[in-house]
């Protein structure tokens, strides 16, 4: 398999049982680390219910990224500008920041909006001063496809991904793989 990144040769790492259904083959990029699966055919099936059920850090995440991401904004942005929160997921980070003072709106395809209603992002929309996306990369299946998308909206990016630790953990070991 080639690596969706880089285009390098990868090579697999292991199999893992994915929505408790489908043995998904895990495959580790040698040149630019990137895990991926093979090609993602149950994702539509994993969007209907988008965020996971042991996925219990989804609020903290948020308002960590809330604080950093605020004082970023501060010293190194237009605090006036409009901001777009990239695969917002339920919009908890579009709200906090509204709440804080800035002017964010909330994209995503595979998620409902229940936190940031009204300020779905527009393409009609004014200029974005800068594009944030938490914890997202490592789901986008045509990863060069999604940055380009993103770097149309701004030439600033603010996004996070965990790491993946070393020795790569087997897939019951790391809670990240989400596999349910």
């Amino acid at each position: 398999m080639k690596c969706r990144l880089c285009n390098s040769n990868c090579t697999q790492l292991f199999t893992a049982k994915v929505l408790s259904k489908y043995d998904v083959k895990y495959f580790s990029c040698p040149n630019c680390f990137l895990v991926q699966t093979e090609d993602p055919y149950w994702l539509e099936e994993a969007y209907a219910n988008p965020i996971n059920s042991t996925d219990i850090g989804l609020l903290n995440r948020n308002i960590e990224f809330a604080e950093k991401a605020k004082i970023l904004i501060y010293f190194f942005f237009n605090k006036e500008g409009k901001f777009l929160d990239y695969a917002g997921g339920y919009g908890v980070f579009t709200r906090l920041m509204r709440d804080i003072g800035f002017d964010f709106y909330w994209q995503d395809p595979f998620t409902k909006n229940l936190f940031a209603k009204n300020f779905e992002y527009d393409e009609s929309q004014s200029s974005i001063e800068l594009v944030t996306t938490f914890e997202s990369f490592e789901h986008f299946v045509n990863p060069i496809e999604e940055i380009s998308k993103i770097l149309k909206f701004s030439k600033n990016i603010i996004f996070s991904t965990n790491v993946i630790p070393k020795p790569i953990p087997k897939p019951n070991d790391w809670w990240y793989y989400g596999l349910e």
